[in-house]
């Protein structure tokens, strides 16, 4: 059902979004020990404030997903985001896989996670789980806990639901992640998969392939970029280039994910149910 999205009645909804912040990620992985000096990563220090800068010259309000974890140790960091109009939703404690964490592991993460946004004043309305996957663990886990909105890995979007509960789903297809096109191991995720980074051109024309699809569609779709891999300048532009060009697409109603998570709850018969991912991309 097209010109159905936001105040104008445009065909698609768009939102901008970010994910990771510190060594949330890098701890997770492995690959920073978890005792390792922390307080300097370059994501907070560097690109970070890049990105802030080009939102606030282009006019756009974005949504965050943080690993909670960053609320301790980077709480400066956090401040600035939500400061400068952008919203802030979860992103794990520590980038926790939720497809591979038992129940009591995401309770915890959960409960370190709310202490920290609260600890800071923030109250969280977005889920992303990392890996963008609910797994077995449920959409009342979500909803219990407060959550007006979900993030997850797919195209289907409405509402995604529970046995009890019934949240907006916020989809976004895996090639509409920012590794796709820049990272080595992850260009596999591309339509058609790749096998070296594009670049930022090779990004905006894979980002552009996905916006008319989903004008096309009458859905909506969250584009993904990482905030640790915006360290070159052309790429933070490049950003900013796809701010004015979906701001400017007639097709486009672009918004804040928490906007069009109460567009959708607001007009339940207008959003059905719809299927979440249940795997992990074969990366």
């Amino acid at each position: 059902m097209a010109g159905r999205w936001g105040p104008g009645g445009a065909d698609c909804a768009v939102a901008i979004t970010f994910d990771h912040l510190g060594e949330a990620a890098e701890i997770q992985l492995g690959s920073v020990p978890p005792d390792a000096p922390t307080g300097q990563h370059h994501s907070v220090t560097r690109e970070l404030p890049a990105l802030l800068t080009m939102l606030a010259a282009h006019a756009y309000s974005a949504t965050f997903f943080v690993e909670a974890w960053n609320f301790r140790h980077y709480p400066h960091a956090v401040r600035a985001i939500a400061e400068a109009g952008h919203e802030v939703g979860w992103h794990g404690w520590l980038h926790e896989p939720w497809h591979r964490s038992t129940a009591e592991e995401i309770e915890e993460s959960l409960r370190l996670s709310l202490d920290a946004f609260a600890a800071l004043g923030i109250r969280p309305r977005g889920a992303r789980p990392p890996a963008g996957l609910l797994g077995p663990h449920s959409i009342d886990l979500l909803a219990e806990h407060g959550f007006d909105y979900v993030s997850l890995a797919g195209t289907a979007f409405g509402t995604t639901v529970g046995s009890t509960a019934r949240l907006p789903l916020l989809p976004y297809p895996w090639h509409a992640v920012d590794g796709a096109y820049y990272v080595p191991g992850f260009t596999r995720l591309r339509v058609p998969p790749g096998d070296e980074p594009v670049g930022p051109d090779g990004l905006l024309d894979g980002y552009a392939a996905i916006v008319d699809d989903t004008a096309a569609a009458g859905g909506c779709v969250g584009l993904i970029f990482h905030v640790p891999w915006q360290d070159r300048p052309e790429r933070v532009e490049a950003i900013g280039a796809l701010v004015d060009r979906l701001a400017a697409d007639e097709r486009v109603w672009l918004a804040r994910a928490d906007e069009i998570a109460d567009w959708v709850r607001d007009r339940p018969a207008d959003f059905p149910a719809a299927p979440h991912a249940d795997r992990a991309p074969a990366w």
